[in-house]
């Protein structure tokens, strides 16, 4: 099976296009990997601007809350993410909590 050679040539274009194109996508992609901070590993009570549960550890620190580590395993679902439930979600994220499971049910009536 033959196929004319401008046909060979524009599926080679595409191809170099493509390529160009990944390139592209991959040097985005390594840019927008180093704007994420790195998971912090070990929480610590000394309240320091680079940690940001700094603040809630000093609670434990205090005698207010006791193991508040154990709050990254927990996962807590928030059923409705109206005017109550997007405050709520965001700020069992600022404290820290393991995962947040968000439901929401739209029902429009006419």
């Amino acid at each position: 099976m033959s196929y004319p050679d401008n046909r060979i040539t524009e599926v080679k274009d595409r191809l170099t296009e493509l390529l160009c194109e990944c390139d592209y996508l991959r040097s985005q992609l390594k840019k927008s990997e180093k704007l994420y901070r790195a998971r912090i590993a070990k929480m610590s009570s000394e309240v320091v601007d680079s940690n940001p549960y700094s603040r809630l550890m000093a609670l434990k620190r205090m005698g207010i809350v006791k193991n508040y580590e154990q709050i990254r395993v927990f996962t807590v679902a928030v059923v409705g993410v109206g005017g109550v439930g997007s405050v709520t979600a965001e700020m069992l994220t600022r404290c820290g909590i393991g995962k947040v499971n968000l439901f929401q049910v739209l029902n429009i009536l006419a």
